[in-house]
């Protein structure tokens, strides 16, 4: 049996030879159902993309890069565990495409840097895929002044519009701390993520637009910036225990940092639900297995790592950044009942 070829699909199918070219490298340029027609086609007939023979014509990897942040600190045990998740949403995205996957390990700026210079001048990769946006991020500028394509996983503070998907953090902590100051809570802390990402900076306004709204003052003494780690929530839990007016709610970045503060309290005979309530923000959803299990906001995993691949697979065709950007609300899942505010705590 002759080797399947663009030609025979061509006339198997009746479409031209550039548009099955096309739907064979998963170009958006060919509707979603003609794609899929001429690709089962292409399957039924065993059709193989000869990729050496690609890659030589169009001077192109077929690879998309992913950045995954790891720790050295053997006490951030909690450090990219979600990445194994991102990774297999981004992978799922990219199947029955021609792009595979690249993942370059970075320990921070300055190596994700010195990967990026790596994979634009050396060509490691077609597109690239990075989470943790930063103000005024030295990353984005780099790959937009090289014109090479990319998506974040998290909103910018540039000028120049590019590829992301996000979570609406400023939304998420607006409804925590609306919602606890509707149970009568007035001293409220925010666990948060350290300063210079742009996400930190999201929650922080509207954890203050809810204190604005009931005519509170923003309390810098509630705020505790650091790694989303247990250990930065076990530490904010005790710094907030040595506050001289104890808080009576907390609102957690993530669940590391809320399995941090559950920690503590237990530790310190601190009755979560009563002397405390926390509410946290969670993606892998280990939260429901805590002890006692905390209301959250839920981030959908698999749908913000999916649309990245989806995105990037985009973005390589040429597509504009606005078809590019998705901003994702978070859910309440409520695990805990409201419990109103008790009387605030003093340090004896």
């Amino acid at each position: 049996m002759a080797r399947a070829t663009i030609k025979s699909i061509s006339k198997e199918t009746g479409y031209s030879v550039g548009t099955v070219s096309n739907a064979l490298r998963g170009s958006e340029s060919v509707r979603e159902e003609t794609r899929k027609e001429i690709q089962a086609a292409a399957a039924r007939l065993g059709y193989r993309v000869n990729m050496d023979g690609l890659k030589l014509r169009t001077n192109k990897s077929y690879r998309v890069a992913v950045l995954v942040s790891v720790s050295a600190d053997a006490e951030e045990e909690w450090e990219g565990v979600e990445f194994t998740r991102i990774l297999a949403g981004i992978s799922t995205a990219l199947k029955g495409s021609q792009y595979e996957l690249s993942v370059f390990n970075v320990a921070d700026l300055e190596d994700a840097m010195e990967a990026l210079k790596k994979i634009v001048h050396h060509g490691l990769a077609d597109g690239v895929i990075f989470s943790g946006t930063l103000h005024h991020d030295p990353r984005i500028a780099f790959l937009q002044q090289n014109g090479f394509p990319f998506v974040t996983m998290g909103m910018s503070d540039g000028e120049t519009p590019h590829a992301y998907v996000d979570i609406d953090s400023q939304a998420a902590a607006y409804d925590a701390t609306e919602r606890l100051l509707r149970l009568g809570h007035r001293r409220i802390s925010l666990i948060n993520p350290p300063s210079d990402l742009i996400y930190a900076t999201q929650r922080q306004q509207g954890y203050a637009q809810a204190l604005s709204a009931e005519g509170l003052p923003l309390d810098s003494s509630l705020i505790f910036n650091g790694p989303t780690t247990a250990r930065t929530g076990r530490r904010a839990f005790e710094a907030m225990m040595q506050l001289a007016v104890r808080p009576t709610a907390c609102i957690c970045a993530n669940e590391a940092m809320t399995l941090g503060v559950l920690s503590a309290a237990h530790k310190a005979g601190v009755s979560i639900g009563q002397d405390l309530v926390v509410i946290s923000t969670d993606d892998l959803q280990l939260s429901r297995y805590f002890v006692p299990p905390p209301s959250t906001y839920y981030v959908p995993i698999e749908e913000t790592s999916r649309l990245l691949g989806e995105f990037i697979l985009k973005a390589l065709d040429g597509a504009k950044p606005s078809e590019t950007q998705k901003k994702i609300r978070a859910n309440l899942i409520e695990r805990q009942p409201d419990t109103p505010a008790q009387t605030t705590a003093r340090t004896t």
